[in-house]
Formats: structure tokens, sequence, C-alpha cells
């Protein structure tokens, strides 16, 4: 490449590096007057530019460049005649002015010289988000706290199989005990027996859902995970209430306050003077231990939760004699987590004023497919609304206790219970 050509194609690059400089001072609204002065510089540098270039380049494209410059830095030069001068700006054309010098001069260093007046220069929003003043949006969605599920967490659970709608089992419905001392070689009057019955539970569906915009979904973050907290804490919010109390009429599942035994004074416990809440305990413990009383050749069994409701733990703790001194049952723990060595456990899901006390390893729950989450992005006219149907499914045939286990539960009224026991 020719000397001469060379210093044109650095020349070339020069200008188009201004041009950029340029732009970028402009967006960051320079000074007006610095910018003007680097413009005719540039200017110039183009026209010697363009008479180099003049049959060898076409110049339209710098020439459009200068051109757009030229009318910001008309639109920057009113902006900023509008705003008006600067502190700075200010103190230094008084500084300069003759009526500051002569001011000066009369006062010949003594007493006070002159003075300088600042007006506060205009704010203007369109320095900041182009004219817009935006708030700091905090991370996350502020919500309260779903409730624990205690109850379901205390079941056993059990698995359906592929191909099965339901389970089954048998428990014994009736027994006759016909053992008898008899004289050697005689024979016994009657012998034993025992009847069983098939039982079933079918397989039920809980199922939730929601719809969400698909741009929503894409434009912010927490949506997706605000969803999945919605679906995924409804469907064991609902689980809870069912294995709880569920009815077992049509879709319910059957919980376990349906199977559990309604408390009753057991004939081996004493009545006692001004009962409380503990003395009720204590009282359908026993039941429990007892088991089936009609059946006096089989045993009770061992209780390991009482579920009761946080206020009535919490009173309990807070118990008072006459005199207004705390008591606390002796059957309490010092924490107030167990009674007895059976554990306390508490739940909203419990009305205020009722208890229920278990043996939960003898209930058992039967899940056929664990709980599932599904976007589904064809569904009505969701498509053409740009909607996400978002569903949560879980299949569970409910809560397993059978005739000769219910004895192992027992639920009541703290104030059916206190009457029920008082001397």
């Amino acid at each position: 490449m020719p000397k001469e050509d060379l210093t044109v194609e650095k020349m070339a690059e020069e200008v188009n590096k201004n041009i950029e400089s340029l732009k970028s001072s402009i967006s960051e609204k320079a000074d007006l007057s610095t910018l003007e002065d680097k413009f005719t510089e540039l200017g110039t540098k183009f026209d010697t530019l363009a008479e180099e270039y003049a049959g060898k380049e076409d110049m339209t494209k710098q020439q459009g460049q200068l051109d757009e410059i030229s009318t910001q830095l008309k639109q920057l030069a009113e902006f900023q005649s509008g705003k008006g001068k600067s502190m700075s700006a200010q103190v230094i054309e008084q500084l300069k002015s003759d009526e500051f010098k002569a001011s000066m001069k009369a006062a010949r260093g003594i007493g006070q010289g002159a003075s300088i007046q600042v007006k506060a220069a205009d704010i203007d929003t369109d320095d900041i988000n182009s004219g817009t003043i935006e708030t700091q949006t905090d991370v996350g969605v502020a919500s309260a706290p779903w409730r624990p599920s205690p109850i379901w967490d205390r079941l056993n659970k059990g698995i359906v199989g592929q191909g099965r709608d339901s389970i089954s089992w048998w428990e014994e419905t009736n027994r006759t005990d016909s053992a008898e001392m008899v004289t050697e070689n005689a024979a016994p009057s009657a012998g034993s027996a025992k009847t069983w019955t098939k039982q079933s539970m079918d397989i039920k569906m809980i199922k939730d859902y929601t719809k969400v915009s698909k741009s929503a979904l894409e434009d912010f973050e927490y949506i997706n995970s605000e969803i999945q907290d919605l679906i995924q804490n409804g469907i064991p919010r609902l689980r809870e209430a069912q294995v709880l109390s569920g009815s077992d009429a049509t879709v319910y599942l059957k919980g376990i306050d349906e199977y559990a035994k309604t408390f009753a004074k057991p004939a081996n416990f004493d009545a006692v003077t001004n009962p409380n809440n503990g003395d009720v305990l204590a009282a359908a413990l026993l039941q429990v231990m007892n088991g089936n009383t009609s059946d006096t050749a089989k045993k009770g069994y061992n209780p390991n939760t009482i579920l009761i409701n946080p206020g009535d733990n919490v009173n309990m703790k807070l118990l008072k004699e006459t005199t207004y001194a705390y008591l606390r049952h002796p059957l309490l723990s010092q924490d107030g987590k167990m009674f007895d060595g059976v554990e306390i456990i508490t739940t909203l899901d419990l009305t205020a004023g009722t208890f229920i006390i278990g043996d939960f390893s003898r209930a058992k729950a039967y899940i056929k497919r664990a709980m599932n989450i599904a976007f589904h992005y064809e569904n009505e006219d969701d498509v053409l609304n740009d909607l996400v149907l978002v569903l949560a499914s879980q299949r569970i045939a409910g809560v397993k206790v059978t005739a000769p286990e219910a004895y192992a539960f027992v639920t009541g009224t703290f104030t059916a219970g206190k009457a029920a026991i008082v001397a």
C-alpha cells in the first residue's frame, strides 16, 4: 500500500474513533462547550479526509453520523440551558466579573469585600433512568409459613403395586376361646374358632392446579418457585386434614379420628377430685393400654403419641392453684414435650380442647403414586392466552387401621373427659 494511502487510512480510523467518543460523551451529557469544541475539531478532520478520499470511497455513513451528532448537540444545548448553570460555573463567573473585582478593591482587605450569590441548580430526572425514578425490589415474596404435617409423618407408609387399584387385608372379626381344664383322657366340650373378614380400600386422588402466564415464568425467576411452593404445600395440607378426620365418604379418605374409640373412664382408673387436662390424658393413656376390655385374653397397646392443640399444651404448663402459684402435673416433663414418657405432638389441625392418643405404629398409609407436578402448555384456550397450567396430583389409598387395632387410638374432649373422671 502506498505511503499516502496508509496516511489516509490512519486519518479515517481516527475520525471513526472520534465519532464514537463524541457519541459516548453526548450520552453522558458532558459539558456543552467542550462537546462543541470536539465537534468543530472533528468536522475539520472529516473535511480533510473527504478531500483525500474524493473519488475513492463513499463518506455518506460518516456524514450521516456527523449530522446526527449535530442534532443531538442542539437538543443538549436546549436541555442544559433549561437546567440553569451549575454552582461551580456561577462562582467562577462572578469571580471574573467587574462588579466583584470593584467590590474587593474598594474594601482594601477590611471587612467583607464582596459576596457571591449562588442559586441552586435545577434538578432534572432526565439525567437518571431516562427521566424515570425506579424502586429497587427485594428478592422473593413474603408469605406466612405453611403448617407442618406431624400426623402424616407419624404414620407407617406402604406402596400399592403396579396394576393394583386398591389395597386389601384380612382381619379377625370373631373368635371363640374354648380352652378348658378336663380330666385326663376326657374330650373338651367345645372347640375354639376364628372368623376372618377381608377388608379393602380403593385408591383416591388428590389434585390441585393453578395457571400462570408463560411471560411471567420467563420474566420473573421467583414465579416458578412460588407456584411450586403453592402446589407442593397445598396437597400435603389437604392430605394432613384427611388422615386426621377424613369421613371415608365417596372421594374422601378415612382418618384416624374415624377409627379411634371415644374416651370413656377406664374401670381400673380411680376418679379424681377437681380433675384437670393432665388427669384426662392419664386416663386416656390407660384406656389405650387396656385395649378391648371385652376380650379378656388380649392385652392392649403401648401409646407413643399424644396429639393436642398448641393452646392446650401451653395451658397445661401454666396451670395455677388457688393461691396463684404455678402447678405442674407430675406426669408432664419439665419442657412440656412428654407426658408419662409419651411424646406430645401439637398441631393446629386439631381443634382446641380435643385430643387423640394412640400407638401410631398400628396405622399405615398406602400410596399408589407420590406427588407429581406437571406443566401443561396446551389446555383449553390457554395457548391463545399465553397461560401455563401447573397440575399436581397424588394417588393415595388412605389410612389402614384394622378393627382390632382401632382400640390403639382414643379421642375425646377435655371437657367431657373431666366430667367422666371426676370423683
